[in-house]
């Protein structure tokens, strides 16, 4: 059995953490701190008739102590300017340095993970299959925050405490998500399961389920599911998933449901390209009626290990219903450049 499964856990391209963090320390004892930061500059169209440029920058701190042979203190902590999530403000137009990750936990060896506070949830296993684009966002489970305000989709939940452990080709995730004071949740839990099928010459199979259900102290509900896959062989990686995800309001029989398909493709081209492909599909009924249909294509230069061009091309085939236009306009294409500096 592997020691921790944090590395498979966190998304392959986009989510920054410990993954990819440098150790600043070493301790005689196994002890270690490690610092991760990311640093960029976008130029886009995306939602304006205008070309705009955006700044993007993260850090992060943690690191390891150790217990004894088998038992470690973990912990990280990361905050981004204009995070998604605005996990402190919940103000949708701040730029304030907010925080993605924040918890502390257990590594137990073979045993499993324990971690508490805003995780890197276990369903990322799932939804890593759709985010592999630096251009475009994430669809899936968007309707969450209107049960748990603290969310970001299923990916970060304040007040999570959840169990990770990887058995042979088998990883599984379990939370409960007890929430905080802006959270105002009476019940939350999610799992996630994966298995990777090793098929020698023909490469390698991993299936993923994930579910999540979420019941605010007002009676509102939120439900999501989801199932798909990554396929690995040589250079190339295809993948493919389906999810569900539904607010039900308390004392209403009308259920906001949005049905979310991906199709995902990424080749190493040499050491220096990366070329990807994708195709998303989003349709909501009773609820705001968005429509997504986005085929995108995304070209990787590596300038370092650590530093990359982007540019990309998304085309939008959707419409905005009364989303408000969520994920800039649904219905116009847009294009992506940019530079990104990890160290």
């Amino acid at each position: 059995m592997k020691k921790t499964v944090l590395a498979v856990l966190l998304p392959a391209m986009l989510v920054a953490g410990a993954a990819q963090a440098a150790t600043v320390y070493q301790g005689e004892d196994g002890s270690n701190v490690d610092v991760y930061g990311r640093l960029g500059f976008n130029i886009s169209d995306k939602g304006s008739e205008d070309t705009q440029g955006n700044f993007d920058g993260r850090f992060g701190l943690g690191g390891s102590q150790t217990v004894n042979d088998k038992v470690s203190v973990i912990g990280w902590a990361e905050y981004q300017v204009g995070a998604a999530e605005y996990a402190n403000s919940l103000n949708p137009d701040s730029s304030d340095l907010t925080a993605r990750y924040v918890w502390a936990g257990i590594d137990a060896s073979e045993y499993g993970k324990i971690t508490g506070g805003r995780v890197a949830s276990g369903l990322i296993m799932l939804t890593d299959i759709a985010d592999v684009f630096a251009a475009s966002d994430v669809a899936i489970a968007r309707q969450v925050d209107q049960v748990d305000s603290t969310a970001t989709q299923v990916f970060r939940q304040d007040g999570t405490l959840q169990y990770q452990n990887s058995f042979d080709a088998l990883d599984i995730s379990v939370a409960y998500i007890l929430g905080n004071g802006s959270s105002d949740l009476d019940a939350a839990y999610n799992t996630a399961l994966r298995y990777t099928f090793d098929l020698g010459n023909a490469g390698k199979l991993a299936p993923v389920v994930a579910y999540q259900y979420n019941k605010g102290n007002d009676g509102d509900k939120y439900t999501f599911w989801g199932a798909g896959t990554r396929y690995y062989v040589g250079d190339l990686m295809l993948g493919a998933m389906y999810s569900e995800d539904e607010v039900k309001r308390d004392g209403s029989s009308v259920k906001s449901t949005d049905e979310v398909y991906e199709l995902t493709a990424v080749y190493d081209l040499n050491a220096d390209w990366v070329l990807r492909a994708g195709y998303r599909s989003l349709d909501n009924k009773d609820g705001d009626n968005l429509e997504l249909k986005d085929t995108t294509f995304e070209a990787q230069y590596k300038l370092t290990d650590r530093s990359s061009i982007f540019t990309s091309y998304v085309f939008r085939d959707g419409d905005d219903g009364q989303s408000k236009g969520f994920s800039g306009n649904a219905s116009e294409d847009f294009y992506h450049l940019g530079l990104r500096y990890e160290f």
